[in-house]
């Protein structure tokens, strides 16, 4: 199976977007990477998967920043829709400083395009993301050559428990800057 395209959004951010997705038109399929987990309750907040084609109105949607998908961020993968979900939920804690657990929002394209500037997410985080867009004006970006991908030993898994150690400065980076007023 070749790459498939979809979207990554933040629920918090878009209200609402887990039943505005399944209208016509919209998404080809939906995920929420935290249904058939303890936080089944909150799955609707996100972050939610959504196999997308380029000719939809959920992608002229995204193209304009618009609810459903305002600050949200396309990629393709391989990876079945279900062995996707499983290696978003891999990473969605990491662990912190002092062996604190935290949730990593990754679906808030804001963020992860913090990240990827700083360089705070490492290889493996990547190992099944083809390619990926933070904006509909920003260019494709491929975070991986082939032999990276080959490197990392993904878990067989789908638990929630944190997979990548983030240090202070990495923590930091991912947060906006601060402007004085």
């Amino acid at each position: 199976m070749g790459a498939q395209g979809w979207m990554m959004i933040d629920g918090k951010l878009n209200p609402r977007a887990l039943p505005a997705l399944y209208a016509p038109g919209m998404a080809e399929d939906v995920f929420a990477v935290l249904q058939g987990t303890v936080y089944e309750p909150i799955a609707a907040s996100g972050p939610l998967m959504a196999r997308v084609h380029i000719d939809s109105e959920l992608f002229e949607r995204w193209r304009a920043n618009e609810a459903p998908v305002r600050d949200a961020w396309y990629f393709t993968s391989p990876l079945s829709p279900y062995a996707l979900t499983a290696y978003w939920r891999r990473r969605l804690l990491i662990r912190g400083p002092m062996g604190r657990t935290l949730w990593l929002r990754y679906a808030d394209g804001r963020v992860l395009a913090r990240g990827i500037e700083q360089r705070v997410f490492p290889d493996a985080f990547w190992h099944a993301i083809a390619s990926l867009r933070l904006s509909a004006p920003q260019g494709e970006w491929l975070p991986l050559p082939v032999s990276g991908r080959q490197a990392w030993e993904e878990p067989d898994d789908d638990a929630l428990r944190p997979l990548f150690t983030f240090d202070e400065r990495q923590l930091a980076s991912l947060s906006p800057s601060e402007t004085a007023s």
